[in-house]
């Protein structure tokens, strides 16, 4: 008896329970990437594009289909909200890989998107963000031939398992928002370009400071960039002996700096050793004296950093982290003190870089 009234009670109190809201895989619209452009429109500033994926049994190159939902909104969340009454399937932000910001957008002020990537639950913080040129909306219209799944092609272009350019810099949105809240660290996003209706050219990246774009870099101040911050080694370097250009394919490289302040003068000393392997080169350079070299692609080296951090400086951003070590080495009671210090003693810092370039062979087969 005492069985069946638990029973009894158990029963009427599933009855009041609620169901969990799960959607089957059937009736989800997965977005695999998301553009934000700005608009001409005042009232509603953010064009929001979402890139969704249409499954298909085909997986092969050219096979990928996807479906392009375009709104305009006062805000991103109420944008995203909106689109969901243009298709028939929830939308979920859980595959979305890939954030590009109009190049216009990223001009005026990328706050308020970060804001929402941030806060968004189902948006994952090792999703890649990039500037798109000139906007994200065409971007996404791009149907690379070569792609298998949806929205993969963008996706292989920054990670690990497809390729691994010197000319471009992968930006997650967990290290893009530490930067961008950070004290004395700045962010940067690699540059998106559409090269024609069928593929694309990432060889180039933006510096931002807080809020928008400061200043873009060339495809070889990039590598040069990635080479000094992330001692980057499938990369080359350039140089002339006796007119004549020579290329390099590092095979090592190692980068470091020590930043020294006395009274009101900083110096900051990069400290690079490259072990290379000649590409391009005249065919008698085996017979030359490899120091010769060695010193005068050194000295080019050297040359090209210092221009590249001057440039940085300039811009008035610090994608280094030198004002956070500064700020780690100068403890004082008020913790806005040594950055605001910092702040004032960028623009009259002084770069030397001291490279020493070793050449282990003209990659001839003697």
């Amino acid at each position: 008896m005492r069985n069946m009234i638990q029973c009894v009670i158990l029963l009427v109190l599933l009855c009041f329970t609620g169901g969990c809201g799960f959607k089957d895989i059937d009736k989800r619209f997965f977005v695999v990437a998301t553009g934000i452009d700005r608009s001409d429109n005042e009232l509603k500033p953010y064009r929001i594009t979402l890139q969704l994926a249409v499954p298909s049994p085909k997986i092969e190159p050219g096979a990928s289909k996807v479906q392009l939902e375009t709104i305009e909104a006062s805000s991103i969340a109420e944008g995203v909200r909106m689109l969901k009454s243009y298709v028939d399937k929830e939308l979920d932000f859980g595959h979305c890989k890939i954030f590009l910001l109009g190049e216009k957008q990223a001009r005026t002020d990328y706050t308020g998107l970060l804001q929402w990537m941030r806060r968004r639950r189902d948006i994952q913080s090792v999703a890649d963000i990039a500037v798109a040129k000139p906007d994200a909306k065409s971007l996404l219209g791009i149907s690379p031939v070569s792609e298998r799944y949806p929205g993969n092609t963008l996706f292989l272009s920054f990670g690990a398992d497809g390729t691994d350019s010197p000319f471009s810099y992968v930006q997650p949105l967990s290290e893009f928002s530490k930067r961008a809240f950070e004290k004395g660290l700045d962010p940067l996003l690699p540059i998106i370009v559409s090269d024609s209706k069928k593929s694309y050219i990432i060889n180039r990246t933006a510096l931002l400071d807080k809020n928008k774009i400061s200043a873009l870099l060339s495809p070889e101040e990039t590598q040069l960039f990635n080479q000094l911050d992330q001692s980057f080694i499938k990369s080359s370097i350039h140089g002339t002996y006796e007119g004549i250009q020579i290329v390099g394919a590092v095979s090592d490289i190692r980068s470091k700096y020590q930043m020294k302040s006395e009274d009101d003068k900083v110096v900051i000393t990069f400290n690079v050793k490259l072990s290379i392997v000649l590409e391009d080169a005249p065919e008698n350079l085996y017979q030359h004296e490899w120091q010769t070299i060695e010193n005068k692609l050194s000295k080019d080296f050297s040359q090209q950093s210092e221009a590249l951090l001057l440039k940085i400086q300039r811009a008035g951003v610090d994608p280094f982290g030198f004002g956070l070590r500064y700020r780690a080495n100068h403890h004082t009671n008020n913790p806005n003190e040594a950055y605001e210090k910092w702040l004032s003693l960028y623009p009259g810092v002084e770069f030397k870089v001291d490279t020493k370039i070793n050449i282990e062979g003209t990659g001839l087969i003697q």
